[in-house]
């Protein structure tokens, strides 16, 4: 019944010239072993079909691509459960007009994607991976919130992060975002850089234990207002302040060795700040989790304090091996 729904909605979505879904978003409802799905994409992530060049798609040219835009979208828009692929029972495209905008003559900016898609059972590990953004200004990504009985999950997708779980347990998404946390600190230059200036200042538990507790603070304080959006800072201005924080307390080392702990504690501190902020800005990329926002950006923040860890162990080594 859905089906013939969604059939009969994308008939006649061109002539009624509405919004059946806001731009950049989507649905998914799981229904037994079915999906159904509604998304919205833009025009500007389809190479080749718009034959006029205007930036849209008319109702004529969805017409005459009509099988190769359905093959094309299909492609790039995967629904799994688990390791099961499942099989996608029909995709049906649309125009999306919109009354007021005086353009629409011309066609439509994005297309209504409606989906079903059947899986040798219930998903309980509905995943999506699509890559379907667009090239204008706000339409690198993609909302989805996806239902499944009295369970709705929202995440959003983007062009360096594609893919997204549903209806993981709050232990798995920990797991997973403590080591993304440990990933970003050891392949971070800059911020493996800094760690390292403030370690070899000095030796001793005292002194470390202190300065890294200065840092972990200061860090989890801006990368938590960042993540809630309390606090946005451009990463234009934030990564050179994070190399001038580098490049700061190697000085320090070299002309100032002798600074009070407290004093070089507070130093720390500040830019502590700064390097969460840029903690916050990669974290952006990947996002936070839909459900369980706080501790996807707790089990970050481990992450990092564990990297921090491993960083001290690797250097208390070398330092004794010397």
């Amino acid at each position: 019944m859905l089906a013939v729904v969604a059939i009969v909605l994308t008939t006649w979505a061109a002539p009624l010239h509405a919004h059946l879904m806001p731009a950049q978003s989507g649905t998914l409802n799981v229904r037994d072993r079915a999906v159904f799905g509604a998304l919205s994409i833009p025009v500007s992530a389809l190479v080749g079909f718009d034959d006029d060049g205007n930036g849209r798609l008319s109702t004529l040219e969805l017409q005459r691509h009509q099988v190769a835009l359905q093959q094309h979208v299909s492609s790039r828009l995967q629904l799994r459960n688990g390791a099961d692929p499942g099989t996608r029972d029909f995709l049906q495209l649309s125009v999306e007009l919109v009354e007021n905008d005086s353009a629409s003559a011309g066609g439509g900016t994005h297309l209504l994607v409606l989906v079903k898609q059947t899986f040798a059972a219930t998903p309980t590990q509905l995943a999506i991976h699509t890559d379907l953004f667009g090239s204008r200004g706000g339409e690198q990504q993609l909302a989805i919130k996806a239902t499944h009985d009295r369970i709705a999950e929202m995440a959003v997708l983007r062009a360096r992060h594609p893919d997204h779980q549903f209806f993981q347990s709050a232990a798995h998404i920990a797991t997973q975002y403590i080591a993304l946390g440990i990933e970003h600190i050891l392949t971070g230059i800059d911020h493996l850089l800094f760690v390292l200036t403030i370690i070899v200042a000095a030796a001793g538990w005292r002194y470390w234990l202190t300065v890294l507790t200065s840092f972990t603070v200061a860090h989890s304080i801006t990368l938590t207002l960042g993540m809630l959006n309390v606090v946005r800072l451009s990463q234009s201005i934030v990564e050179p302040l994070i190399l001038a924080s580098i490049a700061l307390m190697f000085a320090l080392n070299i002309t100032h060795k002798a600074t009070r702990l407290s004093v070089r504690a507070a130093i720390v501190f500040a830019c502590g700040l700064l390097h969460g902020l840029g903690f916050a800005s990669a974290m952006a990329d990947i996002g936070l989790h839909g459900t369980n926002k706080l501790v996807s950006l707790a089990a970050f923040n481990v992450g990092i304090e564990v990297g921090q860890a491993l960083i001290v162990a690797i250097t208390v080594v070398a330092l004794a091996a010397v």
